[in-house]
């Protein structure tokens, strides 16, 4: 349009030149005095314009495509013939930004929501930002920049969390109750039989044993009263899971898809089951492993959605070594160690740190030729990205 309008205003001067008729000189004036009319209302119309997302934050789920609203309101009795949005996002866990152009006229005195539907996101914390904003007038002469904070609504960035999908379960659960394991947490609904911690207090009945007579508060109450034991929850499962980058990895975003999955799904199905276990990963911001109980759905909720405000880390075993040097790593009966690189060295830290009684190595990987691993001190099964299901069914917990 520059051009032709360039073309035009050349044309008029020669045709003002070679011809003294009034209307020669009123098409001159006219294309001569059309820029600058055309750059005062664009001017105007830029300091109306207000432009935000709608949701500030949401939740989808990742086979879901990701509606991104933004509404676009013109304040002005003047159009805007065309307005470019310019958003950048990125996901914390690589970090990698791309960015995605919206162009679309506005109205005078209206306001209109736009929706992008972004899909092949993903799981994490995706971070979107209106990188910039340009109004141009009809012909594209001028183009001008919305830098006013006054013209967004109320913030120009929106947080979306990508929740991963469950995958249905049926695995063998092994019972981890009776190895004589360390616990400090005792169920809430079972009585059982450890005296350092009281299940209930009740009142007498036949064949109860003498020695759980409560005698003080018998003597208080003026009747027989005896102490129900508690039962306590044996250190079962623990999911450890390492976000360690890996070499010759193309997409390690598909590779974390997988790991997230695998957790989510694995808890989940232990949760069902009322199998007590715990989660560990490593917080690379903090330099620090996090580590949750998981014990309900808000527990379990939890665990996930700090699992995907995580971001990966080029330390390898950091989760490992760390958990071994600043916890106090209590044994349990199944460690599960979930990553997206095959390290000899991790299986041999948990197996001399005696961190177990069983370890197994969940592999995500999309060589065929890992299968041929094998590892000393850990059961090893590779889990495919999109054969998830079919992967983890070789998993005994």
């Amino acid at each position: 349009m520059p051009f032709l309008y360039t073309v035009l205003l050349i044309a008029s001067v020669f045709f003002y030149i070679l011809y003294e008729h009034p209307f020669s000189f009123y098409l001159f004036a006219f294309l001569l005095v059309t820029p600058i009319v055309l750059f005062i209302m664009t001017l105007c119309t830029a300091k109306k314009l207000k432009i935000g997302f709608t949701d500030k934050q949401s939740v989808v789920s990742r086979t879901a495509k990701l509606p991104i609203r933004i509404k676009v309101s013109n304040d002005s009795m003047l159009p805007c013939p065309n307005l470019l949005i310019e958003i950048s996002y990125s996901n914390r866990i690589d970090g990698k930004t791309n960015i995605v152009k919206i162009n679309t006229p506005v109205y005078p005195h209206e306001t209109q929501v736009l929706t992008m539907c972004v899909s092949g996101i993903h799981c994490g914390t995706v971070d979107f930002n209106i990188k910039k904003c340009k109004i141009s007038d009809m012909l594209k002469i001028f183009t001008m920049k919305v830098k006013s904070k006054n013209n967004f609504l109320s913030d120009s960035n929106c947080t979306v969390t990508i929740l991963p999908d469950y995958i249905p379960l049926e695995n063998e659960i092994a019972n981890y109750a009776d190895m004589g394991l360390e616990s400090d947490e005792y169920s809430k609904t079972q009585k059982g039989d450890d005296p350092s911690e009281i299940f209930d207090i009740r009142d007498y009945v036949d064949g109860d044993k003498l020695n759980r007579i409560h005698w003080k508060l018998s003597a208080k109450q003026d009747k027989t009263m005896v102490k129900d034991y508690s039962l306590p929850i044996a250190n079962s499962i623990l999911l450890m899971v390492d976000l360690s980058k890996v070499e010759d990895k193309a997409d390690e975003l598909t590779l974390f898809d997988s790991v997230v999955e695998t957790v989510a799904s694995v808890s989940e199905y232990l949760l069902e089951n009322e199998v007590p276990h715990r989660t560990v990963f490593y917080d690379a911001d903090r330099q620090m492993s996090i580590e949750q109980n998981i014990s309900d759905d808000e527990s379990h909720s939890t665990m996930v959605g700090m699992l995907l405000q995580a971001r990966l880390y080029d330390t390898k075993d950091a989760v490992l070594t760390d958990y071994i040097g600043t916890s106090e790593s209590v044994k349990c009966g199944h460690l599960i160690y979930i990553s997206t690189g095959y390290s000899p060295n991790a299986t041999e830290l948990m197996s001399d740190a005696e961190l177990a009684h069983k370890y197994t190595y969940l592999l995500m990987t999309d060589k065929v030729s890992q299968t041929a691993l094998y590892d000393e001190f850990a059961e090893l099964i590779p889990i495919y990205p999109g054969q998830l299901d079919g992967s983890i069914r070789e998993l005994c917990l």
